[in-house]
């Protein structure tokens, strides 16, 4: 069949639409996020008595970020991990004080970014292929690799710390890749990221979660010494699904290509 030659610039903007609304990339930039005054959100609800814990993700751009905090039954102290969220500007304080801070000094190109720390899992809202985000060293972990803390000597020749990304669709896992925070080993090693890097994910396929995991050369009796932190800007993903927005683009111009086709339509004669 024929196509009208005043419906072809409209099949084909059709077209291009359909393709560009399938496969926009999203960006999570975090910068949709109120940030408490003073300065990150660990996930504490306030009001917990001892003993309580509360496992709840945030989000940001329809995207869970995992997250538990507590209070320590026995001596009140409180904990978290999973992700907290940030606009921390410190990139000189050392310790666990500072365990908000991106080394770089802010986010990528914006105020606020995410601070994974310990067991960290991101839930996308449908099945997507991540691209991968921009990673960072926190503070805390730089400095006590490059100078040592309480808890650990300084990284050595051929030590190394690094944070795993699995992935996984509907419980099953579609892929590993892995990210070196700092890498010591071989003849010209890269050494610590003190600045903003990408880390690249498009290897995992299409999943519906990330789940993230530390590991390092500096372990003891209790388990890896380095501080298992890192910051974490710019979550790329595509979800080959249309937003709400790109539908009504296309619905509009499917209407508009259907009048001028019904205009146009070859009539039998009588």
């Amino acid at each position: 069949m024929n196509v009208p030659t005043a419906t072809r610039p409209l099949a084909l903007a059709f077209a291009l639409c359909l393709a560009a609304v399938a496969d926009a990339a999203v960006v999570i930039t975090f910068e949709d996020l109120t940030v408490p005054s003073a300065g990150w959100f660990n996930g504490n609800p306030g009001g917990l008595q001892q003993g309580d814990v509360v496992t709840s993700p945030w989000s940001s751009g329809g995207v869970l970020f995992s997250n538990t905090f507590g209070v320590d039954a026995d001596w009140g102290y409180s904990y978290w991990s999973g992700f907290a969220f940030s606009n921390v500007s410190d990139s000189t304080t050392a310790g666990y004080g500072n365990q908000y801070a991106a080394a770089p000094g802010s986010g990528w190109q914006s105020s606020t970014y995410a601070v994974a720390y310990s067991a960290a899992t991101v839930t996308l809202p449908v099945v997507s292929n991540v691209a991968g985000f921009r990673i960072a060293n926190t503070t805390y972990a730089l400095l006590s690799m490059r100078d040592g803390d309480q808890f650990s000597q300084p990284l050595p020749v051929g030590g190394w710390f690094r944070v795993a990304a699995t992935g996984r669709r509907g419980g099953s896992v579609t892929g590993t890749t892995a990210f070196f925070l700092a890498d010591r080993r071989g003849t010209s090693p890269p050494g610590l990221v003190a600045g903003w890097d990408w880390f690249d994910l498009s290897t995992l396929g299409e999943v519906d979660q990330v789940a993230f995991a530390f590991s390092g050369s500096d372990v003891g009796a209790h388990g890896l010494n380095t501080p298992a932190y890192f910051a974490l800007d710019d979550f790329t993903f595509t979800t080959g699904v249309p937003e709400p927005s790109g539908w009504s683009l296309l619905a509009g111009l499917a209407a508009v290509v259907a009048a001028t086709w019904r205009r146009w339509r070859p009539r039998a004669n009588w």
